[in-house]
C-alpha cells in the first residue's frame, strides 16, 4: 500500500508538473503576443511619421488620394461650387493637393498630443491647402471651390470642419491618445508579470528548460500573429469595405499591407522559436 501510495503521489506531481508547465507555456504565449502586437502598434498605427510614410506608396496614395477627394466633393457640394459630373469624384484633386491634406489629418490625429477639444486649426490647415495648392493645372472643378472659398473664408472654415468630417477626426484624435497610454500601460504591466514568471521559474527549473519554455511560448504567439493579421490583410481583398462607419474601410485598405508585414514578423519569430524550441528539447 505504501509503495502504491508512492507511485500515485508521483503520478499526482507528474500530472501537476504537466499542468503548470502548460500554463507557464501559454502565459508566455499570451505575453509575448500582446507585447508584440502592442509594440508594433506603437510604432506604425500611432506613429505619424510612419503612416505618413505609408501614404506615400503608390498602392495606400491612391487609397488616401480616394478618401480625400470624397470628402473635398462634399465640401464642394457644401460651398455651392462646380462639382465633378455624376455626383463621382472623378479625381477633383491630384496627389500634389490630397497628399498635405492627409498628412495634416495625421499629424492631427496621431502621434503624442494633449487632448483634442477643437479642429479649426485643422480645418485652417485644409483651407490653406486649397487656397494655395490649387493652380492653372488643377481641374476646373477644384478652381471653382477655390474662387468660392476665397469670397467665404469663414464659412468655408465651418463647411470645411462638417464635409471632411473633423468631429469624427477629432474623435479619432482622442481615442488614439487613450489607447496611446493604454498601450504603454499594458506592455509595461504584462512585461512586470512576465520578469516575475522569469524569476520564479528560475528559481525551480534549469535555464535549458526556462529558454526551452519560452520558446514554446514564442511558437504559439507567433501563430497567433500569423492567423489573426493574415485574416485581417485580406479582409479588403475579400470584402467591400468602403462603406464601414467612421471610415474605418479606408483604414482597413491601407493597414492591410502593414497587417502583412506583422504576418512576416510571426513567421520569423516562430522560426527562431522553433529552432530554440528544439535545439534546448535535444539536452
Amino acid at each position: 500500500k505504501v509503495e502504491e501510495m508512492a507511485v500515485r503521489t508521483r503520478s499526482e506531481l507528474r500530472r501537476i508538473d504537466q499542468a503548470q508547465t502548460v500554463h507557464d507555456k501559454r502565459s508566455f504565449g499570451i505575453a509575448i503576443f500582446t507585447i508584440v502586437v502592442l509594440f508594433f502598434s506603437l510604432v506604425t498605427f500611432m506613429n505619424p511619421i510612419f503612416m505618413k510614410s505609408q501614404i506615400a506608396k503608390e498602392s495606400n496614395g491612391v487609397v488616401a488620394e480616394r478618401y480625400i477627394n470624397q470628402k473635398f466633393d462634399n465640401f464642394a457640394a457644401a460651398i455651392g461650387a462646380d462639382r465633378s459630373s455624376n455626383n463621382s469624384t472623378n479625381n477633383l484633386l491630384t496627389v500634389k493637393q490630397t497628399r498635405p491634406i492627409a498628412n495634416a489629418m495625421i499629424d492631427y490625429t496621431l502621434g503624442v498630443h494633449l487632448f483634442r477639444a477643437e479642429n479649426s486649426s485643422l480645418a485652417s490647415q485644409i483651407r490653406k491647402v486649397i487656397l494655395t495648392k490649387i493652380d492653372d493645372n488643377s481641374s476646373m472643378e477644384a478652381k471653382s471651390v477655390q474662387e468660392k472659398l476665397k469670397k467665404n473664408k469663414e464659412s468655408g472654415l465651418y463647411a470645411i470642419i462638417t464635409s471632411f468630417g473633423l468631429a469624427n477626426a477629432t474623435l479619432a484624435a482622442n481615442v488614439e491618445l487613450v489607447f496611446l497610454i493604454l498601450n504603454i500601460l499594458v506592455i509595461i504591466f504584462v512585461g512586470i508579470l512576465a520578469y516575475q514568471q522569469i524569476k520564479r521559474l528560475k528559481e525551480i527549473v534549469s535555464t535549458g528548460r526556462l529558454i526551452h519554455m519560452f520558446a514554446a511560448g514564442g511558437m504559439r504567439a507567433s501563430l497567433g500573429l500569423i492567423v489573426v493579421f493574415g485574416l485581417l490583410a485580406f479582409i479588403p481583398t475579400i470584402f467591400n469595405v468602403e462603406g464601414l462607419i467612421l471610415n474605418i474601410g479606408y483604414f482597413l485598405e491601407i493597414a492591410s499591407g502593414i497587417f502583412l508585414e506583422l504576418v512576416i514578423v510571426g513567421v520569423v519569430l516562430f522560426v527562431i522559436s522553433t529552432v530554440t524550441w528544439q535545439l534546448t528539447s535535444a539536452k
